[in-house]
């Protein structure tokens, strides 16, 4: 294990001081006959040259050898100092800030891996905080890498095309992969990689082009979002319904509300969860404040509004409806992940 270099020079520093002193107490005991205590004060009021004055008046011999303690001990004590503050005020703090975030994120397990901190990137992070989901940033923009450094979330600095850097983020580790780059072909290979590195990562890509989407999916994407599309349904879903979208209200996450927006989510049947064999009707009471949908299987199979005879198994999707400190609740309550369980 590798010493700190600042405890060591901090070390070998009070050790001249020690020296210092002991050797300017023995000084004044053996010439001066002075008891200890006398001797180690007369020694520390002349390296420090408080100038309280002699305990006992000084012989000849006394003054000389307290010249030459002040010569030698006081140059001693300032090379000290002054190669302890040289240190310290040559240390980059910001490196040493990166270097703790790295080990960080060196130690992640099934974490989220977010590449852009673009307008999307912001609210995936905020939200992703919020819910208490580890998740480590990848950005290359000077502006947004001052962005994340005002924040207290882990990033790295860099290209997330690169292997490199998808390998700083612990790919391999992972649990989710999200990409939002502005950038179609930079997500498709974020998308081969990731797979490469990680095959039971759940990766979700950004495109901006609908041809792009065969693509991706075909690289290993298990989704693909369309933001310019998903944004023209929203906003024709809210002419259309208003009240609907009024009530669900799915696009503002800031605000005192925040925690009460009625949402859909995904909650994941793992297989520590104790709905694991029981049934709809069986655990309903407890989960009355969410209404569930449907159940997505394994097997991509999708039942609808299921009865309540239904048993709920290992890896099942559950598509519900409530607010979302009822989503915490149930995911605390029943064991439930907010992420694909890997097998």
């Amino acid at each position: 294990m590798k010493s700190n270099p600042i405890i060591k020079r901090v070390i070998l520093i009070s050790l001249f001081i020690f020296s210092v002193i002991t050797a300017g107490s023995f000084g004044y005991k053996y010439i001066e006959g002075y008891g200890w205590l006398d001797a180690i004060y007369m020694t520390v009021i002349t390296l420090t040259t408080t100038g309280y004055g002699e305990v006992i008046p000084l012989t000849s011999r006394g003054k000389i050898f307290t010249m030459f303690l002040l010569i030698i001990g006081m140059g001693v004590v300032t090379y000290s100092i002054s190669a302890l503050m040289n240190y310290i005020l040559s240390i980059d703090f910001s490196k040493k800030r990166r270097d703790r975030m790295n080990k960080k994120i060196a130690n992640l397990t099934e974490h989220t891996v977010v590449c852009g901190y673009g307008r999307m990137g912001e609210i995936i992070c905020k939200k992703l905080k919020s819910e208490g989901v580890e998740f480590v940033v990848i950005e290359r923009h000077e502006g947004l890498i001052q962005a994340l450094s005002k924040t207290d979330y882990l990033y790295i600095e860099g290209d997330a095309s690169s292997d490199e850097v998808l390998e700083k983020a612990a790919i391999q580790k992972a649990r989710v992969l999200v990409s939002v780059i502005d950038n179609d072909a930079d997500g498709l290979y974020i998308a081969l990689a990731g797979r490469s590195y990680n095959e039971d990562l759940y990766i979700i890509v950004r495109a901006n082009e609908r041809s792009a989407k065969p693509r991706m999916l075909r690289a290993g994407a298990n989704k693909v979002i369309l933001p310019y599309v998903m944004s023209g349904i929203k906003v024709a879903e809210t002419v259309i319904n208003p009240a609907v979208e009024d009530f669900l209200n799915l696009s503002d996450i800031s605000g005192d509300q925040e925690g009460k927006l009625i949402q859909l989510a995904d909650l994941y049947v793992t297989k520590e969860s104790s709905l694991v064999g029981e049934t709809i009707r069986k655990v309903g009471p407890e989960m009355k404040r969410l209404i569930i949908v449907g159940v997505r299987k394994k097997s991509k199979e999708f039942i609808f509004h299921p009865k309540g005879d239904y048993v709920f198994e290992r890896n099942d999707c559950i598509i519900s409806l409530g607010e979302q400190t009822c989503y915490k609740d149930a995911m605390k309550n029943f064991n439930l992940s907010s992420a694909p369980c890997v097998d």
